[in-house]
């Protein structure tokens, strides 16, 4: 490691600086009051290199397939609830249900007169058939008036018993329909596979209400990462895997994703990545925030210096550099892209050059 000293003649060229620029902020030299005081340092080396500049745009991690579980009717009290929490279940599957012990009498009777009155309409074509045969056998002349007017009241009295019978049926066929409906409504079923979130507390014991989301299904088997943060869009490309970079959470780590649907982007109002690759064992929850990381430019091949040792005053740039005799002096120098680590090196400087390490 070298050392040089900084003498009070580093003050008066600051003073002289100073008036030189006018309002211009004054560089950060470093004066010492006497010779015996030195300052350690290191010098870094002008080299060519890539410089790559990316954007931050945050993420979160959310589902493209849900169900909202709701109730169709108020009122009713909650009897059953058949899932918790974070469970797995199946499209079909049975969530909760609403009390039906009393509709499912109530449909077991109708169903009841129902079956009696097919039976009945059924036995009523031969009863009609037996009275009219037996009218016939009676021994009046066939074309007696009183004999046709007695099979005509048969026919007569058949009828309106089918009629009836039928009205009867109609109504409870209609009303088996409802309690039925009601019945199948009181039991709320899974419309997709995946798993139970925000399950309303103490549902079980509860009073439904019409149309209230008591829990969510979410297919984590479909979500992606998403933002509505469209600014930036022009970076990405369909099929570039792009980094990303989650903190917090048992998710932690480093992903690499693809850009979902890139076309429907601007209609959706919201960009959509799935993951390409993760870490090992993460499991990521729906909600988990994440930090996207894409390259907005990029030079290569060209004169490059740490960020660290590059300054600015204003909207000039420059460095420190060891002069001849020792000293830290002051180099203006045109730079290119700011990148994440390095800074582009336009002019002022050559490859090989070497500047001062603060």
């Amino acid at each position: 490691m070298n050392k040089f000293k900084f003498l009070f003649t580093s003050l008066l060229c600051s003073c002289l600086f100073l008036s030189a620029c006018g309002e211009q902020e004054e560089p950060p030299l470093v004066v010492v009051d006497s010779e015996e005081n030195v300052v350690s340092y290191s010098l870094i080396q002008v080299s060519k290199d890539t410089v790559i500049k990316t954007e931050k745009i945050d993420c979160h991690y959310s589902q493209t397939e849900e169900q909202e579980v709701t109730f169709d009717v108020t009122g009713k009290f909650v009897e059953k609830v058949y899932v918790r929490e974070g469970d797995s279940v199946k499209k079909g599957d049975v969530l909760c249900e609403l009390a039906s012990s009393t509709l499912e009498e109530e449909i077991a009777e109708i169903e009841y007169r129902v079956k009696y009155n097919e039976l009945t309409l059924e036995h009523l074509d031969t009863k009609e058939a037996l009275d009219i045969q037996d009218a016939w056998l009676s021994g009046i002349p066939m074309d007696n008036a009183s004999r046709v007017a007695q099979i005509d009241g048969i026919k007569a009295g058949y009828d309106k018993q089918r009629q009836s019978i039928n009205d009867e049926l109609e109504f409870d066929r209609l009303e088996l329909a409802q309690k039925k409906t009601e019945l199948k409504n009181s039991k709320v079923y899974a419309q997709i596979d995946g798993v139970v979130y925000k399950l309303q507390e103490r549902l079980e014991g509860s009073t439904s209400r019409k149309d209230q989301v008591v829990m969510k299904i979410v297919n984590k088997a479909k979500c992606v990462f998403e933002t509505d943060n469209l600014e930036g869009m022009e970076l990405f490309s369909e099929g570039v895997k792009v980094d990303m970079k989650i903190v917090y959470s048992s998710a932690s780590g480093e992903y690499e994703l693809l850009p979902l649907n890139m076309s429907e982007w601007s209609q959706n109002g919201k960009m959509q990545f799935e993951i390409y690759s993760q870490p090992d064992g993460a499991e990521i929850e729906v909600g988990v925030l994440g930090t996207i990381n894409v390259v907005s430019e990029k030079r290569e091949d060209v004169l490059t210096l740490p960020r660290e040792v590059v300054h600015k005053v204003g909207d000039e740039a420059f460095v420190y550099i060891l002069t001849d005799d020792n000293y830290r002096g002051i180099k203006y120098v045109t730079v290119g892209l700011w990148g994440d680590t390095n800074v582009e090196i336009v002019d002022g400087m050559a490859e090989g050059d070497k500047v001062v390490k603060k």
